[in-house]
């Protein structure tokens, strides 16, 4: 048996590097090629190397709207996939067709891209954060669903049974059985839910869905690399420091 396995992974790792290689050569990638776009990017590269920390009110202002996108998209995600779950498990769908129908309203909004979904509520309310908190909490809300609901599904059958068996009614049911075996799941979904979408937030402004990312595309339009450097920064430090809050928290969970 582990003859076979290994002997799959083989082929799994050729396979892979067969289709790796004709797409460098479908995609024109030669030698030739990649030693000039090295030449070519490390002179660009340099120029964002001197941030110019100007306008710091500004900065923080954008900062802190990009932090309020992520929050309040990680609110709608954690509000919408909460109730659709209770639909969306086999073991908790009052029938077929509402779980057939949840799961892939799901899969349709997970399948949809942030920005593509921030593009679209664009063009409906205008530039702004509030197409961008929208988008990510759409789009979030189907993965924390369908994670969910897989849980849900994995939780012993024996739960809701002794449960029932004691004239415990549906709500009942999910109430003293069903949520206090995934109470910490979505707490640690909604951390990293939001540290997921403060990483999507920030480059929303691609699409004018608000946060630091619309500055940071003013300053690549207009060739400013110093002010370009400076928001980029900010962003990586950003990131950093909700990323070590986030998993502390989860440490402190498990």
């Amino acid at each position: 048996m582990k003859r076979r396995v290994s002997r799959l992974v083989w082929w799994m790792v050729l396979g892979l590097i067969l289709v790796a290689t004709w797409g460098a050569h479908f995609l024109g990638f030669t030698p030739a090629i990649c030693k000039s776009l090295l030449a070519t990017i490390w002179p660009e590269m340099v120029k964002y190397s001197r941030p110019a920390w100007q306008s710091p009110g500004r900065l923080a202002a954008m900062t802190l709207e990009t932090l309020a996108m992520a929050a309040v998209g990680t609110l709608i995600a954690i509000s919408l996939a909460v109730p659709a779950t209770l639909f969306a498990a086999k073991n908790l769908a009052p029938n077929r067709l509402s779980y057939i129908v949840v799961r892939q309203a799901m899969n349709f909004m997970r399948s949809m891209p942030d920005a593509l979904i921030a593009l679209l509520l664009v063009q409906c309310l205008g530039l702004g954060p509030l197409p961008g908190a929208l988008a990510l909490g759409l789009h979030s809300g189907g993965f924390v669903g369908k994670s969910l609901s897989e849980r849900i599904e994995r939780l012993d059958a024996r739960i809701g049974e002794g449960l029932v068996s004691c004239g415990a009614s549906w709500f009942q049911t999910i109430r003293f059985g069903i949520w206090p075996s995934i109470d910490r799941e979505i707490v640690s979904d909604a951390l990293y839910v939001f540290d997921r979408n403060l990483r999507v937030a920030a480059t929303l402004g691609l699409v004018g869905a608000g946060g630091i990312g619309v500055d940071l595309v003013t300053a690549l339009r207009t060739f400013h690399a110093d002010e370009a450097a400076t928001i980029i920064v900010v962003i990586i430090v950003l990131i950093l420091l909700v990323d070590t809050v986030s998993s502390h928290l989860r440490r402190r969970m498990a």
